[in-house]
């Protein structure tokens, strides 16, 4: 919460940053999952481009498990290498891709599936202001065990604001695992805005605010450790530690291979009227 609020309160200074530019390298996204298997193949870009990157074509894309190899092939729809398997949990999986002549290859264990219980949207009071909190509930799928956890929340805006801009990247996401959760039970709390800043309603707040009619959906996502410390260390980079993210993936790409399962809340249609005040 204090990391949230540091975010939102901290004075701004404009600031040079001199980039040098490098060669792009491949970027390789793959998940096995409870709702089929997909793999992104595209190449790193500058700082400064905004623009969503694309998979690429000419991939040989393949993923292993419990002895059975299943061939993923481009969908040009869904812009991805594509397969309708499922994950097992408890089953190791491999992927194997070959691009460009060069050969790339990872493996992840299938998580258990975390069922989500309850989540709401709240106000929180802090520093003498309110914030908005959103609140889940979960159960942990191996309570005996520490399990981890990929949080994303998804915003679909019809706000003026947003007119004419694709939203492709989640509002808000972050990682976690199951330490200081009540036994058998997993909980997220994601400070998101205050009340002060959505009655200001400021252009560079903008990607922040939550403006009535929002349609929210939220994934909570199990995965393993390895994939954990990747996304760790992917979100310490983009608040600036400089440092690319170690991937589970040889060959000498960026990116990550996971087998997870995923949880999906109902969509959220956001009223800010609506919201209790947290007790």
């Amino acid at each position: 919460m204090l990391l949230a609020v540091a975010l939102f309160t901290a004075c701004t200074k404009e600031i040079d940053f001199d980039f040098h530019e490098v060669d792009p390298i491949v970027v390789i996204e793959g998940r096995v999952t409870n709702e089929g298997s997909t793999v992104v193949v595209s190449r790193s870009r500058s700082v400064d481009n905004a623009e969503r990157a694309h998979c690429l074509q000419g991939a040989i894309v393949t993923i292993t498990g419990e002895g059975i190899t299943t061939p993923l092939l481009y969908d040009a729809e869904k812009d991805c290498y594509y397969s309708a398997m499922t994950g097992v949990p408890g089953v190791t999986y491999e992927l194997s891709v070959d691009f460009e002549g060069k050969h790339y290859e990872a493996t992840s264990e299938m998580q258990a599936q975390a069922t989500i219980d309850s989540y709401e949207f709240m106000w929180f009071p802090m520093m003498n202001e309110r914030w908005i909190s959103f609140e889940m509930w979960a159960q942990d799928p191996v309570p005996n065990e520490r399990t981890y956890y990929w949080f994303q929340m998804h915003r679909v805006s019809s706000h003026p604001h947003f007119e004419g801009h694709a939203q492709t990247e989640p509002y808000a996401w972050d990682t976690f695992d199951d330490r200081g959760c009540p036994p058998g039970k997993v909980f997220v709390d994601m400070v998101t805005v205050s009340e002060k800043m959505m009655d200001e309603d400021e252009k560079e707040n903008w990607k922040w605010i939550l403006y009535d009619g929002d349609r929210i959906t939220v994934e909570l996502m199990t995965v393993d450790r390895t994939v954990h410390n990747y996304l760790s260390e992917l979100r310490a980079s983009q608040q600036g530690s400089g440092a690319n993210p170690h991937s589970n993936i040889t060959g000498g790409c960026l990116g990550y291979f996971a087998a997870m399962s995923i949880s999906r809340t109902e969509t959220i249609v956001f009223d800010r009227k609506s919201m209790k005040d947290l007790k």
